[in-house]
């Protein structure tokens, strides 16, 4: 795992890291408090070493050793959330593996071959929404909730503009600062991130594309305000390089100014996600990296006056 430690705006000091065990591979990354010290934590789903380990957070940037909890004998974990599923003000993980056990079924389409889901409200009507991004149809789904553990059947918007966009990982805030939840694919396909604007209703806008420099693809998202001018900004991975990309709000949802920060050789990072570890107000960034078995935490530390 490591850590990046901010020094002030749009910069991050070296990073830190802390291993997951020895072929651990390691492809996915979460934040919570698991210990309700309100401290932020950081767990990570080890794919080969069938387990979900955690690192309990001190407050100060730093991490305590790996705690390991295993999740079965060829369980094999890929993807998780942190939420409190039973209203009981703890977080809880939920995990996915490549064998899906389900009492009920939602189809997002024959070969969509889903790869990420996040929950959430998206017609603010207090009840959670399921978005899923369907790799191989190119689009997103999103799945309205009735508030009984039962959905609507899925809308669909595309990730791409004619070309196989193939969505990997999805992210969503306000990004134009008009109190309606937008969603951030980023595509494996074509290289690039893009985003919809929401309606409120479940409805989203056109994609926006925004091009992330490489030729690499991106593999994991996530968002938050990285500089403190109060517009999300959006942390994105790619499993194939050594690359974090930052790319930067502006008020009316658009991005610019995007800025790399170099990972250690052969990292391969597969998941981001992001927290205020050190607890300066500051949004720092985990990463799970499979190539070195680690997680990286990069922490911010303002110094400006």
């Amino acid at each position: 795992m490591n850590v990046f430690l901010r020094y002030v705006a749009k910069t991050f000091a070296n990073q830190t890291t802390y291993f997951t065990g020895a072929y651990a591979f390691s492809i996915s990354v979460a934040v919570g408090d698991f210990d309700e010290d309100s401290v932020l934590d950081i767990s990570v789903a080890n794919r080969d070493n069938n387990n979900v380990g955690v690192f309990i957070g001190h407050g100060d940037g730093t991490f305590a050793p790996l705690t390991i909890y295993s999740t079965g004998d060829s369980f094999e974990p890929e993807m998780f959330i942190v939420r409190d599923l039973n209203n009981g003000n703890r977080p809880n993980i939920i995990i996915s593996s490549q064998p899906f056990l389900s009492t009920k079924s939602y189809s997002t389409g024959n070969d969509s071959h889903p790869q990420s889901i996040i929950i959430a409200d998206l017609n603010d009507n207090s009840r959670m929404d399921i978005i899923v991004a369907n790799y191989g149809k190119d689009n997103i789904s999103i799945l309205l909730g009735y508030g009984n553990e039962t959905f609507m059947e899925q809308i669909t918007h595309t990730t791409g503009r004619g070309s196989k966009s193939k969505p990997r990982s999805i992210a969503f805030g306000y990004f134009n600062n008009d109190t309606l939840l937008d969603i951030v694919v980023a595509n494996a396909g074509t290289n690039n991130v893009g985003i919809l604007l929401g309606y409120g209703n479940g409805i989203f806008s056109n994609i926006t594309l925004y091009s992330t420099d490489d030729s690499v693809s991106p593999s994991s998202v996530a968002v938050s305000d990285f500089n403190n001018d109060k517009y999300l900004n959006i942390a994105k991975v790619n499993a194939d390089s050594k690359i974090i990309l930052l790319l930067y709000g502006n008020s009316n949802g658009t991005f610019e100014n995007a800025k790399s920060y170099l990972l250690e050789y052969e990292s391969r990072p597969y998941s981001v996600a992001v927290g205020d570890f050190n607890r300066d107000n500051w949004i720092d960034i985990a990463i799970a990296n499979y190539g070195t078995d680690n997680v990286n935490i990069i922490v911010q530390i303002c110094n400006a006056p």
